[in-house]
């Protein structure tokens, strides 16, 4: 009898704990919205990819960019790559206003929709490079005495080169995709993607032979590949050596390759109509 009134007494218990672990979400659902473990039906994300716009830049804009390279840009790739510049350096102020002032460039605005504006998270810029371009690269490192200055420009000249993309796709300049850059709260959200997708469909509108991209990092690779470029060529970074046989770079993992993307546009084939 005294088991039977303990049992009485337990089973009650016992149900509503299977009751909570069958049903963790109505167990959590009184308690605080923030729990790891719990994803309430009503709870929106932080960041929309459908909320990013990408308009072609102006003269207007290079204010923005500049701030945004400096912000964004290049004080993350040297913990990337260990490729880019120090921040004190002049040739990094030349490189900002090319970025800022020449060229295409492509600016993600992502639109806040509590205060209604229009937040600068992604800047793309593109160039013309002609095949002289790494006579000309080999010649500036040569008389520049910045090491770090020198090592990127010999760094460039040697991935212009060693993948022969003027002679292999018969082309008289590439479109070089010299800047992708996204913020770094939204990193790994898109928007590198929608950028670079977008340059490709303004490349091919405009007709423009082959549009060019050196991936220093393991993100831009993955980019490139989503956007559906080609891989040209690929070099480890040990095997980039000085004039004293030294390995130049040291990058963290995965950072160990770079690679060349490539998207040929055929000029013989006819424009594309929507």
């Amino acid at each position: 009898m005294i088991r039977l009134n303990r049992f009485r007494v337990l089973w009650p218990k016992i149900l509503r704990f299977q009751t909570q672990f069958r049903n963790p979400t109505r167990y959590y659902e009184n308690k605080t919205p923030c729990y790891i473990g719990l994803k309430l039906p009503d709870k929106k994300p932080c960041f929309d990819l459908k909320s990013v716009s990408v308009e072609l830049g102006n003269s207007c804009h290079a204010k923005a960019i500049r701030s945004f390279l400096y912000t964004h840009y290049w004080t993350r790739e040297p913990s990337v790559v260990a490729l880019w510049l120090p921040l004190n350096s002049s040739y990094l102020d030349v490189l900002t206003e090319k970025y800022s002032n020449s060229g295409d460039r492509f600016l993600a605005y992502e639109r806040l929709s509590r205060t209604k504006e229009h937040k600068l998270v992604g800047v793309c810029v593109i160039n013309k490079v002609y095949p002289w371009v790494s006579s000309e690269l080999d010649e500036w490192a040569h008389f520049t005495p910045s090491k770090p200055e020198r090592n990127r420009l010999y760094f460039l000249s040697h991935c212009y080169r060693s993948p022969n993309i003027f002679n292999k796709y018969n082309v008289q300049y590439i479109y070089d995709v010299e800047v992708l850059a996204t913020a770094s709260e939204v990193g790994g959200q898109g928007v590198g993607t929608r950028l670079l997708t977008t340059v490709l469909e303004h490349a091919e509108e405009l007709r423009h032979p082959l549009v060019h991209v050196i991936a220093i990092s393991k993100y831009t690779c993955n980019i490139c590949e989503k956007a559906g470029m080609k891989r040209a060529w690929t070099m480890d970074y040990t095997e980039f050596v000085d004039n004293n046989g030294q390995k130049v770079f040291f990058p963290r993992r995965p950072h160990s390759k770079v690679s060349v993307y490539v998207k040929y546009n055929d000029p013989a084939a006819p424009p594309v109509l929507d």
